[in-house]
C-alpha cells in the first residue's frame, strides 16, 4: 500500500467524487481536499485490518476490495465485495473505534482516506451531509443483509449463477468478464464447499450457459442463467 498525490487534486472537481460530498459547501470542500489522503493498494494489500483502528473514511475510487471477517474460530469469511466510487467500512465507522473486518483488495485498488475527525466535525455542522451520509449507510446495511437472505434462500446451482450475475451485471456492466475472486473465496462468500463450485462451474460449461478460459468468464446462456439465479 503507497500513498501519493490524488490526480484529481480538488475534491471538488474530482469526477470520483461521492454523492454524499455534494451537499458541502466550496469552503468545506477546500478542508475536505486539505485533509485526505489519496492511496494505492496492489492486489492482495490489506487495505483495512480487522482490530484496526479508524483512522478515516475510505472512498474507493478504482478497483474491487473484499470484506473478511476472521470468525472466533480462526475462519475467514467473507461478508463483502466493495465497488469503485463508493465509501468503504461504513458499517464500522459509528459503532466502532475499531474496524470489524478486514478491507482487502481483489484488484489493483486507488482509494482515499478521509480524516475521521473532518467528517465527524462535517456531521455536526452540516445537517444535509449527515442525513445523505446516514441515508448511505442504511443503504449499504440494507444490501448487505438483502444479499445475505437472498443466498441463503438458493440452493447451490441458484448461489454460483447469483454471483456470476452479480459481477456481471452489476460489477463490470458486460457477460464477459475476468472473475476476481478465487472458487475458495466464491465458497466463503455464498457459504458453500469449494468443491461444490468447482462442480457447478463445471455443469454451467457443460451445459454452455458460460464459457470459461482461466479466469475469463463469459455468459453465453443469459436467459437460462437467470432463471438458475432464481429458481436454482
Amino acid at each position: 500500500m503507497s500513498q501519493n498525490v490524488c490526480p484529481g487534486n480538488m475534491c471538488a472537481e474530482c469526477s470520483f467524487r461521492s454523492s454524499i460530498f455534494s451537499k458541502l459547501n466550496n469552503a468545506q470542500l477546500d478542508e475536505l481536499t486539505a485533509s485526505k489522503t489519496f492511496n494505492f493498494a496492489k492486489k492482495g494489500e490489506i487495505i483495512a485490518k480487522q482490530g484496526g483502528k479508524i483512522k478515516g473514511f475510505i472512498f474507493l475510487r478504482v478497483g474491487l476490495a473484499k470484506l473478511t471477517r476472521v470468525n472466533p474460530d480462526g475462519r475467514e469469511q467473507i461478508i463483502g465485495i466493495a465497488t469503485p466510487n463508493d465509501f468503504v467500512g461504513l458499517l464500522s465507522i459509528f459503532s466502532s473505534k475499531n474496524y470489524q473486518y478486514n478491507i482487502i483488495a481483489i484488484e489493483d485498488c486507488e482509494y482515499c482516506c478521509v480524516d475521521y475527525d473532518l467528517v465527524m466535525n462535517l456531521i455536526s455542522t452540516n445537517g444535509d451531509f449527515a442525513k445523505t451520509l446516514l441515508e448511505k449507510i442504511s443503504q449499504v446495511s440494507d444490501l448487505m443483509m438483502g444479499t445475505r437472505l437472498d443466498l441463503e434462500l438458493r440452493q447451490l446451482r441458484g448461489r454460483v449463477a447469483f454471483i456470476i450475475c452479480y459481477f456481471a451485471n452489476e460489477v463490470y456492466k458486460s457477460t464477459t468478464f475476468n472473475l476476481p475472486i478465487s472458487r475458495r473465496e466464491i465458497a466463503e462468500l455464498i457459504d458453500m464447499r469449494v468443491e461444490n463450485v468447482v462442480r457447478i462451474l463445471s455443469e454451467f460449461r457443460r451445459d454452455n450457459i458460460i464459457k470459461i478460459e482461466g479466469t475469463t468468464i463469459e455468459i453465453v446462456d443469459q436467459e437460462k442463467l437467470r432463471w438458475i439465479k432464481i429458481h436454482g
